[in-house]
């Protein structure tokens, strides 16, 4: 797993600049397990964030709005992308074919400019029920979990399509090399949320396994396997989740 992989890793996933390296295997082949890495820089900023907020007088609308931003600065907004193209799909209600149709389609429909709407809301709602309490820390490591699983369901579940993106990160792998170096970050993301959070990060660190056992089960059902955007689609839905099970967890304990 080489430095390129991991610079590929960054400029994929993320509109952090870093040296673009040509885009051929030798260069990609393990980048998808330095995908958490994203989360680092996601997670170190939305930390910054969270430290002003708490030694300042700001208001908690202003605090959940920009917590809210964070992610999708740092991203660049692929997987929210990931998740409009996947919500477009499923109101559809067509075959799985026309689904992987609608999905590589660059257009955004109505549905999916509705819940990414809802998707917005909801996490302003909760950033700003949350506020810049001590425990909101354990969102910064969350952003790494959450890759972290992401990663091991696309290196574990069959490729919808066999072409893309996704697969050329994911095919021709040593898996249990990769899913050795994905598992060590999950453990590493999952220890950092216990370490910022203590017990109450047991609750988000649950979340997020559920999220990822729907998901596997989901994927299969619903496109016959994973893509770039379904991938999308579940790293959103378990950092939403992951959210809320913190905030949830914040108001009743």
């Amino acid at each position: 797993m080489s430095i390129k992989s991991l610079l590929m890793a960054i400029s994929t996933y993320s509109a952090v600049p870093v040296p673009q390296f040509e885009w051929k295997e030798e260069n990609w082949k393990y980048a998808i397990c330095w995908f958490p890495c994203v989360g680092i820089i996601t997670g170190g900023i939305t930390f910054l964030w969270i430290w002003i907020a708490r030694i300042s007088s700001m208001s908690m609308f202003l605090f959940a709005s920009v917590a809210v931003c964070i992610p999708l600065l740092v991203t660049g907004g692929i997987h929210m992308d990931g998740y409009m193209d996947t919500v477009d799909a499923l109101s559809s209600h067509q075959s799985v074919e026309k689904k992987l149709e609608i999905l590589k389609d660059p257009n955004a429909g109505a549905f999916a400019v509705i819940y990414c709407g809802i998707y917005l809301l909801l996490s302003l709602g909760l950033f700003y029920q949350l506020g810049p309490v001590k425990t909101a820390y354990i969102i910064c490591p969350g952003y790494v979990y959450s890759r972290t699983l992401s990663a091991f369901c696309a290196v574990t579940i069959k490729n919808a399509r066999g072409s893309g993106m996704l697969s050329s990160f994911t095919e021709g792998l040593d898996k249990k090399k990769a899913l050795t170096g994905i598992i060590v970050f999950c453990a590493l993301s999952a220890a950092a949320m216990a370490f910022a959070g203590g017990p109450e990060a047991l609750i988000p660190i649950i979340a997020g396994l559920m999220v990822m056992l729907w998901y596997r089960s989901f994927t299969m059902r619903k496109f016959g396997g994973c893509t770039g955007d379904t991938a999308g689609f579940f790293l959103q839905i378990c950092e939403l989740a992951i959210l809320a099970s913190l905030t949830i967890g914040e108001i009743l304990i």
